[in-house]
Formats: C-alpha cells, structure tokens, sequence
C-alpha cells in the first residue's frame, strides 16, 4: 500500500463518500474509485459496503481506518522531529486533538500576530497528544479532555458546546421545547464517535438515555465534519460542535434544534519543568 492511497482511503473513510474525498484530494471521482477498488483487489477484502447511499466501512476497512490514521501521524511527528534538529530551526511544537485541529488552532495562529511565528501544528488522539507531551516530542498539548498527569501543568483556553442540529426540513419534524426526556423519541441520532464522545455519552446516561439505543446502528462517524455531511442529507438530527457548525447555520443549510447542549471545554498543557507562557498567552488563557 502507498503513501497517495492510504490518504485516499482515509479521506474516502472520514467521508463516506469517493466525491467529497476528490473534492478534498483535488482528484477526479473516479480517480479516488479507481484507488480504492486497487487497494482492495490487492488485499482481497472489501473495505466499504456501497449498497446504501452512504459509503460505510466494513470490518476490515474499520481496522485498516485505525491503523492508517496512527501511521501517517507517526509519519508526520517523524518529519517534525528530523526537521527541528536543523541548525536555524525556532519552531515549537503543539499537539491537539482534531476539533482543536480543525476548528481552533488555525484562527488563533491566524490572528496571534508574532506570537505565532514559528508554532507548527500536529494532529493526534486525546492519548497521542499526552503522550507526544509527556515524551517531550511536542512543547504543548490542546485536548478537551483536562490532563489528570502530575507532570502537566493546564490552563483553559476555549469553550465550545455541543447542539442539536438539522437540515431545516427535518428540523420541522422537531418539537420547539424538546426536551432530553423526549430526545429519545427522534432517534436516531447523530454524533462523532471521536474525541468528544465519552463527554456526550455521560450526558445521555446522566439524562436516563441509553446511548446504544438512540445511537444510529450503523453510521458511526469519527469527525464533526462528518457529522454535518450527514445532517446536510436531511434524514436524521445530531449532536455536533457548536463551533463546527455555525457556518453552516449562518448559511441556513443547518438549524439548531431547541436548547439541548452540552458544554466542552479545551485545555492547553505541557510538562512543568517546561514554560508555556508563550502558549497561554498567544492563546488567551481562557474560554472564549
């Protein structure tokens, strides 16, 4: 397997759809088909079911999703770490999860001025960025979940929540003062299977909801991005970041549904012997 047809693979995976990966790629459609239907005569296994309208992995395609995803971010904190030995090398490192990734990290570099000069970014899982931190590969660490490490010093930084949204049309099939005793009544529901999930999950149990049973069976999607594609199809209502989503409820292609949310808060961190001044400072140091 190359390189070029893992990060199809993943694209295709995170989207459910060979379209919106080309999109992302810059291929044509039947460039990232071609692919993918390459990759899986050579492994002789089927890696998507296409009998639906959505593409959904198989068995073999969830387990090659998961080593794929650890591999070309190994790959990349490799580099990082080969290119920040050169002699005129200033760069720091911060590791984030991928809602901070995608919908924070880059306004606050945009706009942090020259305190943002030399910060490269690396994507990761909740445990991948501690780690990455605790081993001293990256300078900081941004996670919604708040480090419980002796060795971390945190700070908060952003917060976000999760809402209810829809495609308008589906929307008006919601009642305006639903409530979480009724949420179970719309399912099922959407939500990331990622990062955030631990954190929605308890709010479901604390609100006497059994998440396997409002879950959808079969999509489980592992990025807010794939979340909202989903709700743009108008089947089905979900929980999503509110950051995520707000340019698509600017746009009216979404809407919020009542006032259910669920609060997230991400924090920034880094080992105490190691001063995050500059990390705090460049990103407020506070929610937002």
């Amino acid at each position: 397997m190359t390189f070029e047809q893992m990060r199809i693979f993943l694209e295709a995976a995170h989207f459910g759809s060979f379209t919106h990966a080309a999109e992302r790629l810059g291929l044509t459609q039947s460039a990232v088909s071609v692919s993918i239907k390459k990759l899986e005569e050579k492994l002789d296994v089927p890696l998507f079911d296409r009998s639906g309208r959505r593409l959904m992995l198989t068995d073999a395609g969830q387990v090659l999703l998961n080593e794929a995803e650890r591999i070309l971010r190994d790959v990349e904190l490799t580099m990082r770490r080969v290119e920040g030995r050169r002699p005129l090398a200033q760069s720091a490192l911060v590791a984030c999860t991928a809602s901070a990734y995608d919908f924070w990290m880059p306004q606050m570099l945009a706009r942090g001025g020259s305190g943002a000069h030399g910060v490269d970014l690396v994507r990761g899982g909740v445990n991948e960025v501690a780690a990455y931190v605790m081993r001293g590969t990256a300078d900081a660490g941004v996670t919604s979940a708040m480090p419980s490490h002796p060795q971390f010093q945190q700070v908060a930084v952003f917060a976000d929540r999760l809402v209810l949204c829809a495609h308008p049309d589906r929307a008006q099939r919601v009642p305006d003062d639903l409530g979480w005793k009724a949420l179970g009544e719309q399912a099922p529901l959407l939500w990331e299977h990622g990062e955030l999930t631990q954190m929605l999950v308890a709010t479901l149990v604390s609100h006497r909801l059994e998440p396997e049973r409002v879950a959808h069976p079969v999509l489980k999607l592992s990025s807010s991005t794939a979340v909202i594609s989903a709700l743009l199809g108008g089947r089905h209502i979900g929980f999503v970041s509110d950051r995520a989503a707000q340019p698509w409820i600017s746009s009216g292609r979404l809407v919020r549904i009542g006032t259910l949310e669920i609060p997230v808060r991400y924090w920034l961190f880094g080992l105490r012997e190691h001063n995050i001044d500059r990390f705090v400072s460049l990103f407020g140091g506070r929610g937002e």
